[in-house]
């Protein structure tokens, strides 16, 4: 696990909205970008969990005061349930209230629960499309709309193995990812500066990151035989074979953020220890 550290100010002045923030991966990007000087919006499922945002400012407050160095950043919290119909209405009137512009959207949040061939309901797979898909479109058609995005914009959807590494139980899941990638491709062509319509925003980037089995809160409560069942089918074919750490997306996801990756767009990252090679 990487040592939680204050690191170059590159985002400094710069805004993140992060969905799904208070654990796991969401949470190890959005602290991976508030000790780089960005603000961080990050959104959790209910109220009862804002609590762990704030926890986090405390962590990242005392980080800029050990190191003796004003923060000028703001991390803030947000209740917008994705499966919630005004989600990006929410996010967009937080953001105004604020006074931000966007500067990095993260797509963290997604419904991963099982659905099984054979055993779908119009509610499960109405549930899993607006999670993964429906949502995360109308959060960036609103920022669209608003001209919140900045020029060399960070657009990033959290992607997963299970997009090439299909299971029966996770149908809509993998589907899901899958349409979140070509979203990016999408993206990534209409915002980088060929559309006019599209120039307050010329220089954005859209990527996803596709990440392995993770050890993070929602894996390590799944029942010990599918946990070891997961570990055995992916760990074997990575080619650094161990559990992935949140911090190791963080990262992957920290990097496509930075300007240095300016001339990578429409792409597909793997952040799976090589469990998946793209290229």
């Amino acid at each position: 696990m990487t040592t939680l550290r204050l690191r170059e100010q590159d985002l400094e002045g710069k805004v993140a909205v992060i969905t799904g923030a208070t654990r796991g991966i969401g949470r190890a990007i959005a602290m991976n970008l508030a000790s780089r000087g960005a603000s961080i919006l990050g959104t959790c499922s209910h109220a009862s969990s804002l609590d762990l945002i704030a926890n986090m400012r405390d962590e990242i407050d005392a980080l800029y005061k050990e190191a003796n160095q004003e923060r000028t950043c703001r991390t803030t919290g947000l209740a917008a349930n994705i499966t919630s119909p005004t989600c990006a209405e929410d996010i967009v009137k937080k953001i105004l209230d604020l006074r931000y512009g966007v500067d990095i959207f993260v797509n963290n949040a997604a419904d991963s629960l099982p659905g099984g061939i054979g055993d779908l309901t119009v509610n499960e797979i109405q549930k899993s499309m607006i999670s993964n898909i429906q949502t995360p479109v109308l959060i960036v058609d609103e920022f669209v709309k608003r001209k919140m995005f900045r020029p060399e914009s960070r657009i990033i959807y959290i992607s997963s193995i299970r997009s090439r590494q299909p299971w029966s139980e996770q149908l809509m899941y993998a589907a899901g990812k899958s349409a979140g990638e070509s979203l990016c491709r999408t993206w990534s062509m209409a915002f980088g500066g060929n559309e006019e319509k599209f120039s307050f925003m010329a220089g954005t980037t859209a990527n996803s990151v596709s990440v392995g089995l993770t050890q993070t809160d929602s894996v390590m409560q799944c029942p010990p035989d599918a946990l070891e069942k997961f570990k055995q089918e992916f760990i074997p074919l990575q080619s650094i074979p161990r559990f992935g750490q949140p911090d190791d997306v963080a990262d992957v996801v920290g990097m496509l953020c930075s300007r240095d990756t300016r001339w990578i767009t429409g792409c597909v990252l793997s952040a799976s220890g090589g469990g998946i090679k793209i290229g």
